[in-house]
């Protein structure tokens, strides 16, 4: 069969295979080494594929390995076992391996400190994935890693890197945050949630040795930073070190909290001329204040955000059994008072409430939107 059609029909073929079953986009390798898809259900059909004959074997690997996924869910010792496979002169998959998602087993699930946090310890297997360009990291610890393990995994996070997503992670310093940023110079996506200082809350390191270079990159379209250290004014400052120096299209600002507010205004005043996307959202120190919408809504200037053509507001919590109910869109007229974007095109709200048509009504909500309240 073989010698009746050209390599490259058999090959189209099997790309269609890789689209039409779609469930293959998200492999696991779980504890019983298979490659597995979010629903459980083992890629049957491109593993079947690749014992047809030795020429579909190439073509097959190629979409089988493109997205890996590492969580210790299922196995504990699956950072060791999948970092010695790919450590290993025969393996053959390295350079198929494009999207990469590291889950390590949050604390909840009563893990063992005692046992370690096995994202640490594959960092320097992962490094030999040369052609990896999104890698997902959840719930890791980087405060404890050891200097060694941390130096020899940074190729993982350089030029070839074009989407970051970091959440709910630790680090011991600011500075090895930025670090790591730093050498993602093509990044096209950085999304950095739930980054928190120290082990458990602890207090962030204090002194530093490490170089870090302010951001190169000139091509980065999606931001979006929330709690803590991500929007901190030590990280937006080295992010945004020269003025107009960095363009971005879409951000996200989360939590923002009354320390935040002034170098979010800040950050967002600095790169506003590129930005066409903003979601923004607050958190008050309590139910019954708005101290942290009040402190942005007193210092923002959103005069430089002249190509905004969505604005997007989160979470307004309007359930009669949340005590702010009337509190949570105070800043919305605030802000909309502020834009004057000739680009402006659609204005969305993220809205928590029971039942959508009694709430539209109400009196608070008429008042922001008018009679026929918000569209949700």
């Amino acid at each position: 069969m073989a010698d009746i059609f050209p390599p490259e029909v058999f090959d189209t073929i099997l790309d269609q295979v890789y689209i039409l079953d779609g469930e293959a986009k998200s492999n696991y390798y779980s504890q019983d080494y298979s490659l597995r898809t979010d629903s459980t259900k083992p890629v049957t059909t491109l593993l079947s594929c690749s014992l047809v004959c030795r020429s579909w074997l190439p073509r097959t690997r190629l979409h089988t390995f493109d997205t890996v996924h590492l969580t210790g869910y299922f196995d504990r010792t699956i950072g060791v076992t999948f970092g010695a496979l790919v450590a290993h002169p025969l393996c053959t998959f390295r350079s198929h391996v494009r999207r990469l998602s590291l889950h390590e087993l949050h604390e909840s699930y009563n893990r063992n400190p005692a046992e370690g946090f096995w994202i640490n310890s594959v960092l320097p297997q992962l490094a030999l994935l040369p052609h990896v360009e999104d890698v997902s990291i959840y719930h890791a610890r980087f405060t404890n890693v050891a200097e060694e393990e941390w130096r020899a995994g940074m190729p993982l996070f350089g030029p070839q890197l074009k989407r970051l997503d970091m959440q709910s992670t630790y680090f011991d310093r600011i500075s090895r945050m930025t670090e790591l940023v730093s050498r993602c110079t093509n990044l096209e996506s950085l999304a950095l949630r739930y980054i928190f200082p120290g082990k458990d809350g602890a207090p962030q390191a204090q002194g530093d040795d490490i170089a870090i270079t302010t951001p190169s990159s000139r091509i980065l379209q999606s931001l979006s930073l929330r709690h803590e250290i991500a929007i901190s004014a030590e990280f937006l400052t080295w992010l945004c070190a020269t003025p107009g120096s960095i363009k971005i299209l879409t951000v996200d600002m989360g939590y923002i909290g009354i320390k935040e507010a002034h170098h979010v205004s800040r950050f967002l005043y600095d790169i506003g001329q590129s930005i066409t996307s903003l979601a923004i959202a607050f958190v008050d120190s309590s139910s019954d204040s708005t101290d942290g919408q009040d402190a942005f809504c007193r210092v923002a200037d959103l005069t430089t955000l002249t190509k905004l053509e969505t604005l997007r507001f989160g979470v307004l919590v309007i359930s009669p059994t949340y005590p702010g109910r009337g509190l949570s869109a105070k800043h919305v007229p605030s802000i909309l008072e502020k834009l004057s974007s000739p680009c402006l095109k659609e204005i969305r709200f993220d809205v928590s409430m029971e039942k959508a048509a009694d709430h539209c009504a109400d009196a608070e909500w008429c008042r922001l939107f008018g009679s026929g309240g918000p569209v949700v």
